[in-house]
């Protein structure tokens, strides 16, 4: 597979692994969805549409003088977003208030344009939008914004008009005024036999007589155009009551809130999966033992949740006896396979086999108690050598029994002979057990596990050895441990083991000349199908593990 390539299975697998984390965020969602919906007040929402005209006859605009005013306080001949802005303004809304007999404080303006909307449609045309407590409110205030908009442009219309009107008759009345005056001149001209003078003044009489009657013209047309005011723009679209609310739209509310609720869920899934340190995977357990996993238990529902209980819940679950027994004649079996294990150490064969995990583990210790019970069945002679000093024994009948911690103060001459008076009869024929000792002083338990090779060094030809040797996590001892040994299991906890600390206990096995074979998965989830083989991973060669 080319580098960077989604391995969608391994994604669908990890959400699937965390699926109760899903479900719990999705119902998350939910639940917060639908409580600020219903926290929220009922809000209704109309919407009313109209177009507007020019409230000026265009032939009017043109020929008004330089310094009349075109636009108008509310927008004779202004853009669409302007108008749009000015129809929701407080000026406006003031007026509608008044008009609904609203409060006219300026707390209540300013809630009432927080919830009006206008949208230039088009060129003329706009759409009004405003939310109210009940629908027919809403109804009331979008239709009023609309008439009291139209009826306040018209009034501004119409007052210019009259006003422009007025003008053009003053103007009228000057120019005729002027023209009366223009007669007497022109009489006394003609007296005086002044022939260019008249005719020059009666040229003057003439373009006032045009003035006069052009301004009489435009104020007719003026006091016209005040009966059509407004009749351009109208209210098309009246607002209508709704049946049903706005706000709060619960189903939406939820169903948003669960789409939340899944992404979020997804996202902790996958940070989770690919941002912790804890195996969670066979695939994770090979790569860092390097190793393949040559038997699993699936995990129970109240440790295989990792992600949840690990803040609270460390140790590991005892497993029943006979899953420990199981897993361990498992594990025995499998190293059986010569591609996996030449020598045959630990399953049948001469030589000696740690077992050990990387943090405290409850059932490492069963599961070594059955490897070496599998190698006695098969007819050798078995030493299973109880090296977890810390941990109460696997075995009740030893608790009692001198054993390893006691040989740290016995002179190096006779420990061997001493050692071999210490060890128990087994569970079965042809298994024997060095207990852990009853010396509990910490100078002993620590040197006690560094004496295991010279013990084993002291066993007849042909004994096979299993040695328990406590969690390497925080501790000491597994260097003198794996040099007793030729090969170790590495018993491994879902959601408990860190795939760093595996990885510097494999290094350190293999160091000591103790190189992990196989490792024991316990916690497995049943939705992981990875194989758990490492990578490039070749049989061993018959070279490679020399016996000691």
């Amino acid at each position: 597979m080319e580098p960077g390539t989604v391995v969608w299975r391994d994604t669908a697998q990890s959400l699937l692994r965390h699926k109760w984390l899903i479900i719990g965020c999705v119902l998350l969602g939910i639940g917060g969805a639908a409580f600020f919906s219903l926290s929220q007040t009922v809000r209704w929402t109309a919407s009313s549409q109209v177009v507007i005209g020019p409230a000026v006859p265009p032939a009017l605009v043109g020929n008004l003088p330089t310094g009349s005013d075109k636009t108008g306080p509310l927008g004779l001949d202004l853009p669409a977003e302007t108008q749009a802005r000015v129809m929701a303004s407080p000026a406006i809304l003031r007026e509608v208030a008044k008009f609904l007999q609203m409060p006219t404080t300026d707390d209540s303006i300013q809630s009432l344009a927080s919830v009006t909307r206008v949208k230039a449609v088009t060129d003329n045309a706009y759409l009004i939008t405003i939310d109210g407590p009940t629908a027919d409110e809403a109804v009331r205030r979008a239709n009023a914004i609309a008439q009291i908009y139209l009826a306040q442009r018209s009034r501004e219309a119409k007052n210019l008009l009259v006003t422009l009107a007025s003008q053009a008759t003053d103007r009228a009345k000057t120019a005729n005024a002027q023209s009366k005056t223009l007669v007497k001149q022109i009489e006394e001209a003609q007296g005086r036999n002044d022939t260019q003078g008249a005719s020059s003044l009666r040229d003057q009489r003439v373009g006032l007589a045009t003035e006069a009657r052009q301004a009489a013209d435009e104020a007719a047309a003026m006091n016209k155009a005040l009966t059509g005011v407004g009749a351009s723009s109208t209210l098309v679209t009246p607002a209508t009551v709704d049946t049903a609310s706005s706000s709060p739209l619960v189903a939406r509310d939820i169903t948003v809130g669960a789409i939340l609720g899944l992404v979020l869920g997804f996202g902790l899934a996958l940070l989770s999966t690919h941002l912790s340190p804890f195996i969670l995977t066979r695939d994770q357990a090979a790569r860092a033992a390097g190793a393949p996993v040559i038997t699993t238990a699936i995990g129970f529902r109240r440790y295989r949740l990792g992600f949840r209980l690990r803040f609270w819940l460390r140790a590991t679950p005892q497993l029943p006896a006979s899953e420990t027994t199981a897993l361990g004649t498992e594990a025995s079996g499998a190293l059986a396979r010569r591609e996996l294990n030449p020598k045959g150490i630990g399953s049948g064969g001469a030589g000696a086999l740690l077992v050990v995990s990387a943090s405290p583990n409850s059932n490492t210790a069963g599961i070594a108690l059955a490897m070496a019970e599998a190698s006695a069945r098969d007819g050798r002679e078995t030493l299973l050598v109880l090296a977890d000093l810390r941990s109460a024994p696997v075995l009740s009948h030893v608790t009692d029994h001198e054993g390893l911690s006691d040989l740290v103060t016995e002179p190096a001459p006779t420990r061997a002979v001493r050692a071999r008076k210490m060890f128990r009869p087994g569970t079965v024929a042809d298994l024997y057990v060095l207990p852990p000792g009853l010396t509990h002083d910490e100078a002993a338990l620590a040197v006690a596990p560094s004496l295991v090779p010279g013990i084993v060094a002291d066993l007849p030809p042909g004994y096979s050895v299993v040695v328990h040797g406590q969690a390497s996590l925080g501790r000491h001892g597994i260097t003198p441990l794996a040099a007793a040994v030729d090969a170790s299991v590495l018993v491994v906890q879902v959601g408990q083991d860190k795939e760093t600390d595996l990885t510097r206990l494999t290094a350190a096995l293999r160091f000591a000349g103790a190189p992990v074979l196989g490792v024991v998965l316990i916690g497995a989830s049943k939705h992981d199908e990875t194989l758990g083989i490492p990578a490039n991973f070749t049989p061993a060669e018959i070279s490679t593990l020399p016996l000691r």
